[in-house]
């Protein structure tokens, strides 16, 4: 059995802070929330893709080799886990846009993505939730 703990923490984590976000974005702070979103957006889709790629694995019997990234999302749309994969690779896109060259524009371009994100983990928490080999 796999466990989407860490994952559901990663997620709760993103809210609040996205919430908090949305509360004080005309103060001082907002900068500072805005790049807590940022952090936390990139380790709850870290979080995500990895945990699918062992659903992948375990259940479906994928190999490594199989599991590119868009391979991922692609799979995960299939079996139901994703309603768009393309909204994943976006995400991923975007994570890499922040993690590999610290942009200010592109951070806050990002956290303009995490209502639909967080929409998007929402469906794939349920969907774990109803999978027997999912604890």
């Amino acid at each position: 059995m796999l466990s989407i703990e860490h994952f559901e923490l990663a997620y709760e984590t993103l809210n609040k802070s996205y919430l908090a976000y949305e509360k004080n974005k005309d103060s001082e702070f907002a900068e500072f929330i805005e790049d807590s979103c940022v952090k936390r957006f990139e380790y709850t889709l870290e979080t995500a893709w990895k945990l699918m790629k062992k659903i992948l694995i375990k259940k479906y019997g994928k190999t490594d080799s199989e599991l590119t990234i868009n391979n991922i999302f692609r799979f995960m749309q299939g079996y139901g886990y994703a309603q768009n994969w393309e909204n994943w690779k976006k995400y991923y896109q975007q994570r890499n846009n922040t993690a590999h060259e610290y942009n200010i524009e592109k951070s806050r371009n990002l956290v303009l993505l995490i209502p639909e994100f967080l929409n998007d983990v929402v469906f794939l928490i349920n969907r774990l939730k109803k999978d027997k080999d999912i604890d």
